[in-house]
């Protein structure tokens, strides 16, 4: 939502509409703590749009309410720049967050063994307006194909609820652990309920010719 109250690196007061500045933008949820996948991520999303975002901001979300504007603002200069003013590290509490989550299709899971969350690693492409229009792997996006998807940003175009679908599929081939877990279920289960039809349908044939 354009107006939700967040915070940024710095402590001071803002949203999402404040921080995008009526501009097309990418925005990345990201745990402030994971230099490893969500590092990366930044890294990447900062690199492509240094070389295809001109006129557009990044906008990174932490996930973990936890994090404070110290975390933000390390993990913005570690992986953008301190002073670079086309990008905000964003922060907000727990209902903010969760509203923010349920209107992106996002879903990220805490591990307390590992202390960490398993959540999508995507780059959700927004329009002027704050509307989605596009998400992008965000470990595999290079800078000509976010050039495109910032292009079709700034004319309006918004997408689907399929690019929310794809933000939390995302999830599923970046985060192990608990989202890998989930996976292996669901496959299990399905494979199981497959088998079961396969056999239902084996005995109704035999059943049917004797029958005859």
């Amino acid at each position: 939502p354009p107006g939700l109250p967040l915070r940024d690196e710095a402590g001071r007061a803002t949203s999402f509409a404040a921080a995008q500045g009526g501009r097309p933008a990418v925005l990345v949820l990201a745990d402030y703590s994971c230099t490893v996948l969500c590092g990366t991520t930044l890294g990447l999303a900062s690199a492509a749009m240094r070389q295809g975002g001109e006129g557009a901001v990044l906008l990174a979300l932490g996930i973990d309410p936890r994090d404070g504007p110290a975390e933000a603002a390390a993990m913005k200069a570690a992986y953008v720049a301190p002073d670079a003013a086309w990008a905000h590290f964003l922060l907000a509490d727990q209902p903010a967050l969760e509203r923010a989550e349920a209107v992106l299709g996002y879903r990220a899971a805490y591990d307390a063994a590992t202390d960490s969350f398993a959540h999508p690693v995507g780059l959700v492409v927004l329009a002027p307006d704050g509307r989605v229009s596009r998400v992008l792997p965000g470990l595999e996006t290079d800078p000509a194909t976010l050039r495109l998807a910032l292009v079709e940003a700034s004319e309006g175009r918004v997408g689907s609820l399929g690019e929310r679908v794809r933000l939390f599929c995302y999830g599923f081939d970046a985060a192990r652990g608990i989202y890998a877990a989930m996976v292996r279920r669901m496959l299990t289960i399905g494979t199981v309920l497959t088998m079961l039809a396969m056999a239902l349908f084996l005995l109704w044939t035999w059943r049917r010719g004797r029958a005859a």
